[in-house]
């Protein structure tokens, strides 16, 4: 980030500093401090399972400028930190530290000229963010938000991040509840965005795809002037609607690009072949691709990458170079080798759209030995719960694995979905949990089995990957 004093950022976020200020410039900003550095303005934050100011004192010691504190805040020897910085211009109070922010991240919005691409969507917006980034970056200095960093948190650190010679910032926007998108979208304001899809993601908050798309698509009252927004082919189909907040008339008003598979997206892929090692497919008849990304969904996150990179006046050749060197994203579709096993990590979360693409890439993928889904809950889904795992059973059941794997506390319900559509063709296991999953796993697998793991983050189905290693010996025994 641009240097900052402490008086800037006081009043930018209407904050009360203890004492006369006499610290040097902030030159980054930090809410962890096992990765902060010296110079950092640490911001003391609330979570589920931890209370960062309880790491203030922490912070000042590691050569922290300041601290940003709540002035509410009980926590544990914070009495203490505010008498012995009292007088040192080093602790700054607000009512409330993620607000605070937020709120240095928008005024800091309006400190830089680089262009901020949002990507939003029920999926992919991992992938999308990060090929996007390795498109812009191949010929312009720039950067992205690292990891998922797509809340009220992570999406301040990203543009509180940017440096004064960089010429784009990828923000990812997540969501899971009302009204969060649009939050987030007032203080990133921005001059690009992509759209990857409307699935059935956190129904038990928006009820249904109408509600996921009123959601997903209010940032657009936010973008700035001139704005530019490429929309999959599917999302699409949602903006248009006949829907009282008007997404469809705001669209119109940007400079709008449709993408994907079929003839009448603006920038479609056609002529699609997978291999163990990616895809190749060729745009709008003309530019051909390879991505080194194993699912067909992953090639409609490439276009949305592309979209961006031709906004930016780069070149196919120049997309077509820099796709074809990208890198996966752990947990998503990680191709493993474990001895005699493939294993496909594609752990990190999980919705009824993303579970069908998952499964889709596995029958894609040319392989001899067999094939084995382990499928574990996906949350957040409300009163469709059962509906959704049953469908996921149908789609499993019909699919090219042979064992089917079925973990969690609605392992039954998909469990019969599985016997709904392949009878008894299929191997079919149910378990309560990964623990006792862990304990039979090594027993049940064979030598040159491909594996698919996928559930949603709060499952962990990560943890089975030790019993397949476990199951290696059992196998060359």
């Amino acid at each position: 980030m641009r240097p900052l004093s402490l008086q800037e950022i006081a009043v930018a976020i209407g904050g009360r500093v203890y004492g006369e200020i006499r610290s040097p410039r902030v030159t980054t900003v930090s809410a962890d401090t096992r990765s902060l550095r010296e110079g950092a303005l640490f911001f003391a934050i609330k979570g589920e399972r931890f209370d960062g100011h309880e790491f203030v004192a922490q912070a000042l010691e590691q050569g922290a400028t300041a601290a940003v504190i709540s002035a509410d805040s009980s926590a544990r020897g914070l009495p203490a930190i505010r008498e012995t910085y009292r007088d040192t211009g080093r602790l700054i109070e607000v009512n409330n530290t993620i607000d605070a922010l937020g709120r240095l991240a928008a005024w800091y919005r309006n400190q830089f000229a680089a262009q901020v691409i949002a990507v939003l969507g029920s999926n992919g917006k991992t992938t999308t963010k990060d090929l996007i980034a390795a498109v812009l970056g191949s010929r312009k200095p720039g950067r992205a938000a690292p990891a998922s960093f797509n809340n009220a948190i992570g999406v301040p650190l990203t543009l509180l991040a940017v440096e004064p010679p960089d010429e784009f910032v990828v923000v990812e926007i997540g969501t899971n509840h009302p009204g969060e998108v649009a939050a987030l979208a007032r203080l990133v304001r921005p001059d690009l965005a992509v759209v990857t899809s409307i699935g059935e993601e956190h129904l038990a908050q928006f009820g249904d795809l109408e509600g996921v798309a009123a959601e997903e698509f209010s940032f657009i009252p936010f973008m700035r002037g001139r704005a530019f927004v490429a929309v999959s082919d599917q999302a699409a189909a949602f903006a248009f609607r006949n829907r009282r907040d008007g997404v469809g008339n705001n669209l119109r008003g940007c400079a709008m690009l449709t993408f994907g598979f079929d003839d009448s997206a603006d920038l479609r892929a056609g002529d699609l072949r997978c291999d163990g090692k990616g895809q190749r497919f060729r745009v709008n008849d003309r530019f051909d691709y390879r991505l080194p990304l194993l699912g067909r969904h992953n090639t409609l996150n490439a276009l949305a990458a592309i979209a961006i990179g031709t906004r930016f006046r780069l070149s196919h050749v120049e997309i077509a170079d820099a796709l074809a060197r990208a890198r996966g994203t752990a947990m998503r579709l990680q191709r493993l080798s474990i001895g005699p096993f493939t294993v496909i990590n594609d752990a990190y979360n999980a919705n009824p759209d993303s579970m069908r693409a998952a499964i889709d890439a596995m029958d894609d993928l040319p392989h001899l030995g067999r094939r084995v889904l382990i499928l574990g809950d996906m949350r957040e889904l409300g009163t469709q719960t059962d509906r959704c795992h049953r469908q996921i059973g149908e789609k499993a059941g019909r699919s090219t694995a042979q064992v089917i794997i079925s973990v969690g506390a609605h392992a039954r319900v998909l469990a019969d979905g599985v016997t709904m559509t392949a009878g008894t063709t299929k191997r079919i296991y149910l378990y309560p949990s990964v623990e006792t999953l862990t304990e039979k796993l090594p027993g049940m697998l064979q030598s040159g089995d491909i594996v698919l793991l996928k559930a949603s983050r709060g499952v962990r189905l990560e943890r089975v990957i030790p019993a397949i290693e476990k199951s290696v010996q059992k196998v060359m025994n």
